[in-house]
């Protein structure tokens, strides 16, 4: 990046030198992506301005190098406010800096209010040097002024919105500090935020076990109330049973298990059997219709491109891999839907549920006391739910 100035960088002859030189690159190479954006080319950029500041040195050598490059080689030079300026040109867009053009007419417009002042009382409209000098002079002293005054409203303004920040970050902490002391709900554990990691972990395992029976009925339960029952009854079993296994095999391993471990696996437990199911689920949705017509479609449009390819062969292959995508995503989708459809019903029915419960609310309570609960002192992560699935 530094090929416009190779000659001088050739004169640096000691390694702290160029060290410090190129830790001085680097610092521009950040401000520039740091102004202008990670997605413009900060190295181009770089180059740029140090052709232009060697085209300025012109015939007149350069005696100091380091002082050359780090002084003015390599700082960016701008008049306007804007941080994307360079040498009155914007960095990103290489367009003409509007921050700059609008100083520019400003003066312009300074001096002819000068000058018109100046020569208004004169005859001919004609104004001599002394006069119009002076006259510019107290129009700059007093465009100045107001400046300054700008500037004085800007750093109080500054000053109160950092007063305000830090009591934001105060209270803030305050607040934080207060919430961290907070004992846990469920167990009384002091200083656990409001809830502990046990029995955040508990929890949602039966979060998870929720969710599963949700996407197992989205799945499979769809078509009448008596597989409904099944796939609930046959997804408690699974995940339960797979989060008992996972506390068991934790618990044989022997040494001293903290609690917070064996709720730990758990929920780890739970959440490998939910990800299993929930695949199961999608490869099921795949292969209905509506994934199916995706897949021809896409596939079908795929290989009216296969002139791309070098050969039919790599047509199919690419073709089969965009319709596969297409299907699953399309599957996903599906089975989301669903089990918004769900969730959507499920309130409704809960309300109904609390007036007088319906048979399948009796039947989901009666699978769930069919299902063998572990021992306590194993499953200690595993609570069994109170209320039914609706």
């Amino acid at each position: 990046m530094l090929e416009p100035v190779a000659m001088v960088w050739g004169r640096l002859d000691r390694l702290s030198t160029r060290r410090y030189v190129t830790k001085a690159v680097w610092a521009r190479l950040s401000e520039i992506s740091g102004e202008c954006g990670p997605e413009v080319d900060a190295e181009r950029i770089l180059r740029e301005r140090l052709r232009r500041r060697l085209a300025e040195q012109g015939t007149v050598p350069v005696t100091d190098s380091v002082g050359w490059l780090i002084g003015r080689a390599l700082p960016r030079r701008a008049l306007c406010p804007d941080r994307r300026c360079d040498d009155g040109r914007r960095m990103d867009t290489r367009a003409d800096c509007t921050a700059c053009q609008m100083l520019v007419l400003d003066g312009r417009a300074l001096r002819s209010r000068a000058f018109a002042k100046a020569s208004a009382a004169l005859v001919g409209g004609r104004a001599n040097q002394p006069v119009l000098e002076a006259e510019l002079n107290t129009s700059w002293q007093r465009e100045a002024a107001v400046m300054a005054v700008r500037r004085e409203d800007a750093a109080q303004e500054r000053h109160t919105l950092e007063r305000v920040w830090d009591e934001q970050r105060a209270q803030y902490a305050a607040q934080e500090a207060a919430r961290q002391a907070l004992a846990c709900t469920v167990c009384g554990k002091l200083e656990s935020t409001g809830m502990c990691g046990r029995c955040r972990d508990e929890r949602r395992v039966e979060e998870l076990v929720a969710e599963a029976v949700e996407v197992a009925v989205a799945a499979w339960g769809v078509g009448s109330e008596p597989c409904r029952l099944d796939a609930v009854r046959r997804t408690e079993e699974g995940m339960r049973g797979a989060v008992d296994q996972a506390v068991t095999d934790l618990l044989a391993a022997g040494g001293g298990v903290f609690p917070e471990s064996v709720a730990l696996a758990a929920r780890l437990a739970a959440e490998l059997q939910l990800a299993a199911l929930r695949r199961r689920a999608v490869s099921r949705f795949a292969y209905q219709p509506p994934a199916q017509a995706e897949y021809k479609k896409v596939f079908a449009t795929e290989m009216q491109r296969s002139h791309l390819h070098d050969s039919l062969d790599e047509a199919r292959k690419a073709s089969e891999e965009a319709a596969q995508r297409a299907r699953f995503n399309t599957a996903y989708a599906l089975l989301d839907d669903q089990v918004r459809t769900l969730q959507i019903a499920q309130p409704a029915a809960e309300a109904d549920a609390d007036a007088e419960p319906g048979w399948y609310a009796q039947a989901a309570d009666q699978v769930r006391a069919l299902i063998r609960p572990a021992p306590r002192e194993r499953a200690v992560s595993v609570r069994r739910p109170t209320t039914s699935v609706a």
